[in-house]
């Protein structure tokens, strides 16, 4: 019952204080012409394990990927990659689940020209974290509690996170 209602709490945080408008982007090849890229990693461990070849799309296109990921996960990534690495864990989330105020501080001293979100389910935590990086493109999948999160929305597929992931990598191809 308490957890609901902290969760309730969070949302409603969230909303109020954390989510600003997105400015409007022409989105030709904004993928092309992007260098620096935060690629969100989902907590469920199947979905990470998919959304690994998400970052290595862009790894092997000569982009600049920074990964956020939970520091429980941290060996589950290969070295050989060049990915940069913001790790969180379970004292940079707040009574509320959102990013504590220490975690908000380290995420502002990065700018990214694209983030891309693969957590295709509801999480408080990355929510927050998407909304407060600094990035001109947010791109991730349709969440039922937040709107105006991304500026570029993929349709989930419930089922299986490697056709979402196949579909947000053929989405992202056209630009």
């Amino acid at each position: 019952m308490f957890e609901n209602l902290k969760k309730k709490i969070g949302y409603f945080l969230l909303r109020k204080t954390m989510i600003k408008k997105l400015n409007e982007s022409n989105f030709n090849q904004f993928v092309t012409t992007a260098h620096d890229y935060l690629i969100v990693f989902p907590a469920n461990d199947i979905d990470f394990q998919n959304g690994i070849d998400v970052a290595k799309y862009f790894s092997i296109h000569k982009k600049n990927v920074t990964i956020l990921i939970n520091d429980i996960k941290r060996n589950l990534v290969n070295l050989t990659n060049n990915f940069n690495i913001i790790e969180y864990g379970i004292n940079d989330v707040s009574k509320f689940g959102l990013p504590n105020r220490q975690f908000i501080a380290e995420l502002s001293k990065y700018n990214f020209d694209v983030l891309i979100d693969l957590e295709r389910n509801e999480n408080l935590f990355i929510n927050g974290v998407t909304s407060l990086v600094k990035a001109k493109y947010k791109v991730g999948f349709k969440k039922n509690e937040i709107e105006n999160l991304y500026n570029f929305q993929i349709i989930n597929s419930k089922l299986n996170s490697e056709i979402s992931y196949r579909n947000l990598l053929n989405s992202l191809r056209m630009f």
